[in-house]
């Protein structure tokens, strides 16, 4: 667990100094032109949710089956990289070969569905050309994982984008560009960051390509293959049921609302952070206990990394929630954040469900039993699909945040319950109810708290009483040991020797 809390705590930092520039960016910059930042997120969505099918499922079998590659007396991993990389490069050839043979037939089906057909046609070469340096940026990114190096990509990736997207926003806004310029400058970013994170990789050593080798006498390729197909199919599926809603506004509303939902899902995102850390170091480490058939490690590391999230979650979801109206009013168009705080409360509730069962995807997709989840994905994406295609058009991008909402609690509940009866384990302790005690409490307070005060000092006042109380209850109630030992390491390191 140790590894998992330094890079994870590394990590995290990372993306909440990400965060605290994106949101400075969706207060004051991304107000000034909401259609053309819905644009980017509409963009960047559809060609993430498109990831798994230009793949095939290779790219989920980097960490599951690279610790068989990465023997003792491998040269080059066997040529792990090179198989993964010639896979890729294959399947992306195919799915550009699927895609002009039923792309009529697809915008078809979108008119059926009153949906903006145009809207695919208009930008098929910037969507395909920001999924190949996707795809290639996961590949980088998953073998950085297999490492245990998290820290850079993210800087690269997510650092990287939260500082890049507002300038490029506000070169639209002041300096004429046009959206076909604003488009390809995205792609640019991309392939510019892959580039970067093959740099780190090659400077760590991460990076070796060799003749392709079977790392042992009774690996099947044939059971890779097969992982690979269902590993597709998975995160297509998530892709549905956890990102659609972004893509489906723009089908039915204008674009602007895009922009408009995004700015509260990017706070809301803010919640979950550490969960993204936690998850991509946690990954090759449940991997390798499969593999060793380490339960109790497995166990360990579902039941704290479940107190940590929940605990973090919860801090950042309540100092949102006290915050946000304050926030809002002093953007550049505080009307351009409609039915924020409902919508941050749907989608922070799902977040902070999605906290509490840690790595159930994790603990499921790396075992013997990972077909299972591909059957609740598929049920969840299709019922998140018709949500969206329901609620949206009748009640707009509140719609939007009930249908994923509805999704992604659903789908945690359904592994939670998978997992507890197939191997006995549960992310629950006293911790998390001791958590959501002081969650539910602190969240009631916010209605009986002084209004009135001028917005900027209003947050001060409300961030310094979530503080004062969430933080030492937190720590001398014990809820998480990770956490307490972090602190006391501070202290020690810095603080006492002053």
């Amino acid at each position: 667990m140790g590894i998992i809390k330094r890079q994870g705590i590394k990590s995290s930092i990372v993306n909440y100094l990400g965060a605290m520039i994106g949101a400075v960016s969706v207060l004051f910059i991304y107000p000034l032109d909401d259609e053309i930042y819905g644009y980017a997120q509409w963009l960047y969505n559809t060609a993430f949710l498109l990831i798994p099918m230009a793949s095939f499922g290779f790219l989920s079998i980097m960490l599951k089956y690279f610790p068989s590659f990465n023997t003792s007396d491998s040269k080059n991993y066997n040529g792990f990289l090179s198989l993964i990389l010639l896979l890729l490069s294959g399947a992306f050839l195919l799915f550009l070969g699927f895609w002009y043979f039923f792309k009529s037939a697809f915008l078809r089906l979108l008119e059926l569905l009153n949906m903006k057909a145009e809207l695919v046609e208009n930008n098929e070469i910037y969507i395909l050309l920001l999924l190949a340096f996707l795809i290639l940026g996961h590949f980088l990114t998953y073998q950085s994982a297999n490492r245990l190096r998290i820290v850079v990509p993210n800087m690269i990736q997510v650092f990287g984008f939260k500082l890049f997207l507002p300038l490029l926003v506000l070169a639209y806004v002041y300096l004429g560009m046009t959206q076909t310029q604003f488009a390809y400058g995205m792609v640019a970013f991309f392939g510019v960051a892959t580039l970067l994170i093959f740099i780190y990789l090659n400077f760590i050593k991460g990076i070796a390509f060799g003749r392709i080798k079977k790392p042992s006498v009774d690996f099947s390729y044939k059971e890779m293959g097969t992982y690979s197909i269902f590993g597709s199919l998975n995160q297509l599926s998530s892709g549905f049921a956890m990102r659609i809603d972004s893509i489906m506004i723009p089908f039915f509303l204008e674009m602007v609302n895009n922009g408009f939902y995004n700015k509260t899902l990017f706070i809301t995102n803010i919640i979950e952070i550490p969960t993204r850390s936690i998850n991509q170091i946690a990954g090759p480490i449940i991997a390798k206990a499969w593999k060793e058939n380490d339960l109790q490690e497995i166990n360990t590391v579902y039941k704290k990394a479940s107190t940590n999230l929940f605990v973090v979650g919860s801090f950042v979801f309540l100092a949102v929630w006290y915050a946000l109206d304050d926030l809002i009013s002093i953007s550049a168009d505080p009307n351009s954040f409609p039915d924020a705080r409902m919508i941050f409360l749907l989608l922070g509730c799902g977040k902070l469900v999605d906290m509490i069962t840690s790595v159930n995807t994790q603990i499921i997709i790396y075992s013997k039993k990972y077909k299972y989840n591909l059957i609740f994905l598929v049920l969840l994406a299709i019922s998140n699909v018709i949500l969206n295609l329901k609620l949206i058009p009748e009640y707009g991008i509140v719609g939007a945040a009930i249908a994923t909402t509805i999704s992604l609690v659903a789908y945690n509940l359904i592994k939670i319950a998978f997992i507890y009866l197939n191997y006995g384990f549960h992310p629950f302790t006293k911790s998390t109810f001791k958590t959501l005690v002081l969650l539910l409490i602190l969240a009631l307070i916010f209605y009986a708290f002084p209004t009135g005060m001028h917005p900027l000092i209003s947050i001060v006042v409300k961030l310094t009483f979530i503080s004062i109380l969430f933080l030492p209850i937190a720590y001398f109630w014990r809820i998480s040991d990770d956490i307490n030992d972090s602190i006391l390491s501070l202290w020690n390191k810095y603080l006492s020797k002053s």
